[in-house]
């Protein structure tokens, strides 16, 4: 666990607000988030839970509700963590994890358990995490281009209800049958260092899908991102690299480490077929979701995110 930029005890408010994303989670997740709730409200807390973005809303500008509030739980995946951050900036996050990927919640060990979220939101400390705008869009995790951003938006192209680990396979496939990887070009703005590859990550948490171990050096307090470049543009070298990363983490000459406060990706340099890059989107996503297309720009944001953290965690 990572040292946090500022810690605060977080005395006590009798109200918490869930925000509960409907297309996350089901059976046993479910039931622990009413278990939850039981619990938080025989403590003498006052718990209110929304499925509806603009209904939580207006619920808190209500009153003396915002006020009154102890803090805001993601019930949900990264995404409801990201949104919750989006809408109500500087307000205490606690992460109740409920989706197929919960890099967040894994980060900070918590569980779908709700004896352990009751207590991280009861005797838990806040603690400031770096977030990163990716021009302009909020990110938490990670970003990445490439071959795994053609999956993830071949992947959501093709949705329908729930994701699982499995409904990866038939996208993995299909870029791998597919995809045409051109040249990606990272430079450093305020260094102008560049480095070109085929496969880029951008990484402010070390948790990638999967379990993947492809920026084990990434601190969400250091303010800084970690970007990991492979050189290669061969599909098979890196699904060889993803595929090796699950039992350690990816290294040699076609590997690129670097670390940035503000950088951009774009386009491979003038020795590239410019006329088929103008022909070809370089895909990018932006914590598990599809986003832009490049060229971006992605800035660090430090102490953004405001995470409620277990209070006999090894940090």
């Amino acid at each position: 666990m990572t040292s946090p930029a500022h810690q605060e005890t977080y005395s006590a408010h009798d109200l918490v607000v869930i925000q509960r994303n409907p297309t996350s989670g089901a059976g046993r997740g479910q039931r622990a988030l009413l278990q939850l709730i039981k619990l938080l409200q025989n403590t003498g807390l006052t718990v209110r839970m929304f499925s509806s973005r603009r209904a939580l809303d207006m619920y808190l500008r209500q009153s003396n509700r915002s006020d009154r509030l102890r803090c805001l739980v993601a019930a949900g995946g990264d995404g409801t963590v990201n949104d919750l951050m989006t809408r109500h900036p500087g307000r205490p996050i606690a992460v109740f994890p409920m989706g197929t990927e919960n890099l967040v919640a894994r980060h900070l060990q918590i569980r779908a358990d709700a004896d352990v979220a009751a207590d991280v939101i009861l005797n838990g400390h806040v603690t400031d995490f770096d977030t990163a705008t990716v021009n302009g869009r909020p990110m938490i995790l990670m970003a990445s281009t490439g071959i795994d951003a053609d999956v993830v938006h071949r992947l959501h192209a093709a949705r329908r209800g729930h994701i699982r680990h499995w409904s990866y396979v038939v996208p993995i496939g299909r870029s791998l049958l597919r995809y045409t990887s051109p040249t990606i070009r990272v430079q450093d703005l305020d260094t102008g260092q560049a480095v070109d590859g085929g496969f880029v990550i951008v990484a402010n948490f070390q948790e990638y899908g999967l379990n993947l171990r492809l920026a084990p050096d990434a601190n969400p307090a250091d303010g800084q991102l970690d970007i990991c470049v492979f050189r290669s543009r061969s599909k098979l070298r890196t699904a060889w690299s993803l595929l090796t990363s699950l039992l350690w983490r990816p290294e040699g000459p076609q590997v690129v480490r670097l670390r940035s406060r503000h950088l951009r990706l774009s386009t491979g340099d003038k020795s590239d077929n410019v006329q088929n890059l103008h022909k070809t989107e370089i895909p990018l996503q932006v914590d598990g979701d599809p986003a832009d297309f490049l060229p971006v720009e992605i800035r660090i944001v430090p102490g953004s995110l405001r995470l409620l953290v277990r209070q006999n965690i090894d940090e």
